[in-house]
């Protein structure tokens, strides 16, 4: 393929990617699973694109679409919205994310024979929900504020708590210490998180400031995306996480004039309207080509691990709906919804990127990770789907009427 060859398939993926984001928003149909199914065509259908040329670049673009993926989710997040349910929210996130691990990590484990740390892992990668898909989708449905702020929050907390989890994990299994006791991975997740916590407010307030002396300079939101990536690699070079840094940063300087008010600061700024949509054009970008490329390396050669992927789905599916019904105990306006909080499963970009992490770490068993999780994706975003289409349409006085946490 030549270089204008090259141009000429970028200029058609991006139009492909506008036409499946607005698709996305009009009739509720993800447009990630377009875009899979599209680098699957051009890939090992057509054979247009060539996976062994760009897999030596795997790590950098999941890498990249992490760090975008998750300061994106920050800016864009309104805590003056759904402060009032992150009680409930933390209930959900620790039931549905420790249902999740469980219920996979146990027959990796028993049935299949897996060491410990590789089984949570397993687990782990799929045991959050994905605010690129599940935030879409509920904006559009017809249900409580309450219920919608909920699930905004989950999908926000989700991504972060599993990705720091699952990158420690794969860590210690990396270096051999697949008997090391969880108390010591929990040791180990919890200095990420501090680490990667304290960078995020420290640096976040500076910028903050920073900002209130460049609001009329032109490129300040480039300047700006410039020091989330410096900062990501010190925090990353310290050993603490990057992707709790990339969130917490994103989380202040989008919601910069309330986090001022709290703290009592003179001068402030947030993320201006014209940074929210640079950053989201950013992402909009990252997640055409990063899902345009997982298609690319999909072989679903094994029909076993397709089966075992939609089977992994419903276990999902099921050991949710307990977390929704615990989280809700109490809350009848939760509780009348819990058709809707239990479809909003939906896996995504955490899993996709972590997928690519743990190929190329090359450890025990990653050679079945691609097609078993990238068919838990399609599955569970198609079941969020449905789920919108389902519960999402009603208008009945019980979603209607909100009530308090």
């Amino acid at each position: 393929m030549s270089v204008i060859d090259v141009f000429g398939l970028i200029g058609i993926l991006l139009v492909i990617g506008f036409l499946a984001d607005f698709l996305f928003k009009k009739t509720n149909f993800p447009d990630i699973i377009i875009l899979l199914a599209l680098g699957f065509l051009i890939g090992p259908v057509l054979k247009w694109v060539d996976p062994a040329q760009i897999a030596p670049f795997s790590q950098l673009i999941a890498s990249l679409a992490l760090v975008v993926i998750i300061f994106s989710a920050g800016v864009e997040f309104e805590f003056s919205r759904v402060l009032s349910s992150a009680p409930r929210t933390l209930i959900l996130v620790l039931f549905g994310v420790a249902f999740s691990i469980a219920a996979i990590a146990a027959p990796a484990y028993y049935l299949f024979n897996w060491n410990m740390l590789d089984s949570i892992l397993l687990g782990t990668i799929v045991g959050g929900t994905s605010s690129a898909i599940v935030m879409p989708l509920i904006s559009r449905a017809r249900v409580s504020e309450q219920v919608s702020a909920l699930l905004r929050l989950e999908s926000v907390l989700n991504s972060p708590f599993i990705i720091v989890i699952a990158l420690v994990l794969l860590q210690s299994i990396i270096a051999g210490e697949a008997g090391t006791e969880l108390s010591t991975v929990g040791v180990g997740i919890l200095t990420q998180f501090l680490l990667g916590l304290s960078v995020g407010v420290i640096g976040g307030l500076f910028w903050l400031w920073i900002l209130t002396l460049l609001q009329k300079e032109e490129y300040n939101d480039i300047l700006t995306l410039a020091v989330v990536f410096l900062l990501y690699f010190a925090v990353e070079k310290i050993n603490g996480s990057g992707v709790i840094f990339a969130l917490v940063f994103g989380l202040i300087l989008g919601n910069g004039v309330g986090v001022s008010r709290l703290l009592k600061l003179k001068r402030t700024a947030e993320a201006t309207e014209i940074m929210k949509k640079f950053t989201a054009q950013i992402y909009f970008f990252i997640k055409t080509f990063f899902f345009i490329y997982l298609g690319l390396i999909i072989t679903f050669g094994n029909a076993m691990l397709v089966v075992l992927g939609i089977l992994v789905s419903v276990v999902l599916l099921l050991v949710r709906f307990i977390a929704v019904l615990l989280s809700s105990i109490g809350n009848s306006t939760l509780l009348s919804n819990k058709g809707i909080l239990t479809t909003m499963l939906a896996r995504g970009e955490s899993a996709a990127v972590l997928v690519q992490i743990v190929v190329a770490a090359s450890i025990a068993h990653s050679a079945i990770y691609p097609d078993l999780i990238m068919t838990i994706i399609i599955t569970t975003v198609i079941i969020s789907a449905l789920g919108i289409i389902i519960y999402g349409r009603k208008t009945d006085k019980e979603k209607v009427i909100s009530e308090p946490a």
